[in-house]
């Protein structure tokens, strides 16, 4: 059997620790009503970090197995793993920021945008892995 690829346990960790972050977040909500303002934060941790990465995680081990091919690129796979997590590591931080503080509003619409690329790079990445034809062993 072979083991997971370094972006597959990227994605799988990650999710891990957005998952931490949200539900971290969430429960202090009940203690700290004042951090309610913080529910987009929360939300895009939970959906997002949570969701979709263990979805990317999940993808990049078993769409080629299934498939019976092998993933295009690890390359661009480990880049998306790094453009996603900065990506919402930094639009959540400035998420969070706004609400407490002026920040230029650029800043994050410019990480949600580093997001949203990666994500355009695991489409890219998966739809020429499972494109073309099935090779039979």
């Amino acid at each position: 059997m072979k083991a997971m690829s370094k972006t597959t346990l990227g994605f799988i960790y990650s999710a891990f620790f957005y998952l931490v972050v949200g539900v971290v977040l969430g429960v202090l909500f009940t203690f700290i009503p004042e951090l309610r303002k913080l529910s987009a934060v929360h939300g895009h941790a939970n959906l997002i970090g949570f969701i979709s990465f263990m979805v990317f995680g999940i993808a990049y081990h078993i769409l080629p197995r299934f498939r019976g091919r092998p993933l295009y690129s690890e390359t661009l796979g480990w880049v998306q793993l790094w453009m996603a997590n900065i990506g919402l590591a930094g639009f959540l931080i400035f998420l969070a920021l706004e609400k407490y503080m002026e920040i230029p509003p650029f800043l994050p619409g410019l990480f949600a945008s580093l997001l949203g690329l990666s994500i355009l790079l695991f489409v890219y990445n998966m739809s020429r892995t499972l494109l073309g034809p099935y090779k039979e062993k």
